[in-house]
């Protein structure tokens, strides 16, 4: 009973220390509120928008966080009655109730909720401004798109494929009414259906995490059997940006993709090339398990990349990107390159057999697995570029808050796998790369090849 008493009181405690109450439209008929007349633009000029119903205006005190909400319908005037104050102004047009609905955060907040499976099947515009309320007002406001379109279209897809769905991640389920995304994130799925041989999502619309690496994953289901395709954006999507993907399995596509809505930025089309990638393992993300003779294991600054992510331009080599030491890159093709980074993570220890293969196994970083060792080759490769500027190369690191490369002379045991784990070599000096024993500790360094594309 004690224990019950006590949740109840956490519980009112946290819901009587809201900072915001919602009161809809019960100022309205005070004789000592002011008018707000609302006009939406087109832009800066002054052309006048014209906008779907309905529409949601809250006005957020700045004083006391309250929120009075205003909603109308098709052919009502926007005018809100307020006391005098100083307010932000949110307002949301085109708010179909069958894909989006008013929720609160967990400190009661206003927000807009996508329903479902993260997609909207309608747009959605807002505008935001603050206002200090002294007399009657006219307020001429800018609306833009809050969301990000996709469009999905893929074509020449085998003909025993019975179903094709796409799941983004990360989207947010909810935007906050003065103007930011909720840090609720989900994966959305948008369907894809055929038609006239292609198969096709239409338009949706998600709350995209912008700056957010994003990961758009095509599945096509035999029927029992489910074949993944996984591309990242690593500069994420952008709200107000239509995206078209397009793709087929024996050639790229070029689709027009025009978007007749004012006020989206230009289209952006990304063509995914099914020959090109390999299916996603739901396991590890790789097809390929590492086997073979040591000229097997040393053809890794050649392999064909797992990964693909894209980018609004192309790095350098050289550099920290992201997370990681971007030590080479390769170009491929026309915006295209494979590049090998290296994790800013090591390990120093004894490892017992198949013990550092088990840790890359299951180590991850900004969403990346898939990691393994130096192969012979890199690792004489990256001792002739660095031995001699190690100090140089350091510093760099060290700045940037990754491991820097012992050597040798700082700790005679200072030596990094390679080849599997299966050996050793030393980073000063002259290259010496020998078995690894099974009594010695050894530096353990991730390193990785991915592939980059320029989005188009």
């Amino acid at each position: 009973m004690k224990l019950y008493t006590f949740i109840l009181f956490i519980i009112f405690i946290f819901t009587s220390c809201s900072r915001y109450t919602i009161d809809e439209n019960s100022t309205t008929d005070s004789p000592d509120n002011i008018n707000v007349y609302i006009n939406f633009q087109k832009n800066a000029s002054g052309e006048i928008l014209d906008f779907e119903y309905p529409v949601w205006v809250y006005f957020v005190n700045k004083k006391n966080s309250s929120v009075t909400e205003f909603n109308y319908e098709e052919g009502e005037g926007i005018v809100a009655s307020l006391p005098e104050g100083e307010y932000s102004i949110n307002a949301f047009l085109d708010i179909d109730s069958k894909n989006f609905f008013k929720a609160n955060d967990i400190s009661g907040r206003p927000m807009i909720t996508v329903n479902g499976n993260g997609v909207s099947d309608s747009p959605l515009m807002a505008a935001h401004s603050s206002l200090i309320l002294e007399k009657q007002t006219e307020l001429s406001l800018t609306p833009a798109y809050i969301v990000a379109s996709v469009n999905f279209e893929f074509d020449n897809i085998p003909s025993d494929v019975k179903k094709v769905w796409v799941e983004i991640f990360p989207v947010s389920y909810d935007y906050l009414i003065e103007g930011e995304i909720s840090d609720r994130i989900q994966t959305a799925s948008v369907d894809c259906y055929a038609n006239n041989g292609k198969w096709i999502s239409g338009q949706k619309y998600i709350f995209p995490i912008e700056g957010a690496k994003t990961v758009v994953t095509v599945s096509l289901d035999y029927g029992g059997d489910v074949k993944k395709y996984s591309y990242t954006f690593v500069d994420g999507l952008k709200a107000g940006y239509p995206y078209k993907f397009t793709g087929g399995y024996d050639e790229n596509l070029s689709m027009d993709g025009d978007f007749q809505i004012s006020a989206w930025a230009m289209e952006e089309e990304i063509v995914i090339d099914f020959d090109n990638e390999k299916p996603v393992d739901d396991d590890n993300g790789s097809n390929d398990e590492q086997t073979g003779d040591d000229d097997d294991s040393d053809s890794g600054s050649s392999e064909a990349p797992d990964d693909i992510y894209y980018v609004d331009t192309m790095p350098s080599a050289n550099k920290i990107w992201g997370p990681f030491f971007l030590w080479k890159l390769v170009e491929t093709g026309l915006g295209e390159a494979q590049a090998t980074i290296i994790s800013p993570d090591q390990w120093y220890q004894v490892y017992e057999d198949g013990e550092a293969m088990e840790i890359l196994n299951g180590y991850e970083i900004d969403g990346i697995s898939g990691w393994r060792t130096f192969t012979k080759e890199e690792a004489e490769e990256f001792f002739k570029e660095f031995s001699t500027e190690l100090d140089e190369l350091n510093t760099y690191l060290e700045e940037n808050g990754h491991n820097i490369f012992y050597t040798p002379n700082d700790n005679a045991g200072n030596r990094y796998l390679c080849d599997n784990g299966e050996y050793a070599f030393n980073m000063s000096g002259k290259i010496e790369i020998r078995p690894a024993g099974k009594t010695v500790k050894y530096y353990l360094r991730p390193v990785k090849i991915i592939g980059l594309k320029v989005k188009n």
